[in-house]
């Protein structure tokens, strides 16, 4: 019997293979990329999940279910950068991902399941994004009786190798300055001095160290360049001038066509910290509830959608009846669940649009509903705030929360700011945790696993998710 159900576990997964033409790429920051796959043979939508992720199975890049595409689980930074090529019944599942980032680096797996049958395939493509970096500007400057030549370049990832080179094929030793441009690629820089008996012409080049490719510029050193007294030296000098003109010209139009194809770049690249927040972040997220918005507690410029997934301020009163569970004053609405016991996790999409104001947390069953709201823990009630300035645990006084891209210890790209506009990150979606008998209320960024703030506090009732929904926002429950 058991040589019969080994035979038979071949046959069952061999109903459907799923592979690719390559496993590794190697794609350009700004540029688009194809990662293969091929599902032989193909197989109709219906019943069949195809899923692309990044490293994490959670990490969505594309979903299409029963010949739907899943949106909302399709995390923020593929939304409108990834598309499926063709489809499962044509076979040709490849990814074209779009406007590559250097946070697009990593491990991508083309993962297919018969959701009826519970088989299910997998391929992995491994992608390397470069930056080529600019041609060199050279520049010349005096010091003393010498005479010193800079050499500088940016657009590069990783660093490249630079190196100087004279005419005779003699390597000068150099020593590499680095530092990162305003979309976080590497910038370099390198001098060498030069005395009277250099002349000739010395060569700056720059090598990628993963295509190899080289690029570089030649500088004429004549004896005429180094100080002295002679007419010559104002002639030499004005054609250097033109020289360096010239290549600041080609420099400043080869950097322009880039710049071009350059996107803003999002999150830094995962360090052993993140890495920890998302071990915590999962242990908790196993027990992801959903959580509908109670339209009978909603203040009356507030509308609660029929499913109580959504909720948006209108501003303007609506005609809703009067109940003494009702907010009479403040944009506020509580959950429709109460909690009184164990451990709950919950996430919220937060769609600030031109909204500048917001808060979520919890409140007890008896915080008043009537006149001005305080949201501090002295009113019953345990949240945090964002505002335009930034965000804040509204404990008493409020704390300010400074956010990992707000420091210094990651290295991660250049962000966005979520609304397309470079500036310090804002929060998409907050997922709470609740752990009622521990008296232990979290906060998570759930698009990088950052936890955000945390109450201590013994709760001696029931507590409900609480929410503030000022002028021009709108929070998006998010399901299991």
């Amino acid at each position: 019997m058991e040589t019969l159900l080994l035979l038979l576990v071949p046959a069952a997964s061999g109903l459907f293979q799923v592979h690719s033409s390559v496993r590794s790429l190697v794609a350009e920051v700004g540029s688009d990329v194809l990662l293969p796959c091929t599902l032989t043979p193909g197989q109709p939508a219906v019943g069949l999940e195809v899923r692309w992720f990044h490293s994490l199975y959670n990490n969505v890049v594309f979903l299409l279910k029963d010949g739907s595409e899943g949106r909302q689980q399709q995390s923020p930074d593929y939304r409108g950068r990834a598309f499926l090529k063709g489809r499962p019944d044509t076979g040709d599942l490849s990814l074209l991902l779009r406007s590559v980032r250097l946070s697009d680096a990593g491990e991508y797996h083309c993962f297919v399941e018969n959701v009826t049958t519970g088989i299910y395939e997998e391929e992995a493509v491994q992608l390397n994004v470069v930056g080529l970096g600019s041609p060199p500007l050279i520049a010349v400057a005096l010091q003393g009786s010498s005479v010193v030549i800079s050499c500088s370049s940016d657009g590069w990832f990783p660093k490249p190798e630079m190196f100087w080179k004279k005419e005779n094929g003699e390597f000068e030793p150099t020593e590499l300055e680095t530092d990162t441009d305003k979309t976080e690629l590497l910038r370099v820089k390198s001098s060498i001095l030069l005395n009277s008996s250099s002349e000739g012409q010395v060569y700056c080049g720059l090598r990628h160290p993963v295509t190899m490719k080289e690029t570089g510029s030649y500088v004429k050193v004549s004896d005429a360049l180094f100080p002295r007294t002679s007419p010559w030296a104002i002639v030499f000098g004005l054609l250097l001038i033109v020289t360096l003109a010239l290549s600041a010209l080609m420099a400043w139009l080869f950097s322009s066509k880039q710049k071009k194809n350059e996107t803003r770049l999002e999150e830094k690249d995962l360090t052993i910290e993140r890495l920890q927040w998302e071990v915590e972040w999962r242990k908790i997220s196993i027990r992801k509830e959903t959580v509908l918005f109670d339209p009978l507690t909603a203040y009356s410029s507030l509308i609660v959608s029929p499913d109580g997934h959504h909720i948006v301020s209108s501003g303007t009163s609506q005609d809703v009846p009067e109940n003494d569970e009702r907010f009479d004053t403040e944009p506020c609405v509580l959950g429709q669940t109460s909690y009184r016991n164990g451990t709950h996790y919950w996430e919220t999409e937060v769609q600030e649009q031109n909204g500048k104001f917001w808060s979520l947390g919890v409140a007890l069953e008896t915080v008043r509903r009537t006149g001005g709201q305080r949201e501090c823990p002295e009113t019953g009630i345990w949240a945090m705030r964002g505002t335009v300035d930034g965000y804040f645990g509204l404990s008493t006084p409020p704390e300010p929360i400074t956010l990992c891209s707000q420091k210094t210890t990651l290295h991660q790209p250049g962000l966005l700011n979520g609304q397309g506009i470079r500036g310090p990150r804002r929060i998409q979606r907050v997922g709470t945790y609740l752990d009622y008998e521990n008296g232990k209320l979290s906060f998570y960024d759930v698009d990088t696993y950052e936890p955000l703030y945390t109450f201590q506090v013994k709760f001696s009732q029931p507590v409900f998710p609480f929410y503030y929904v000022g002028p021009g926002m709108s929070f998006l429950s998010l399901t299991i």
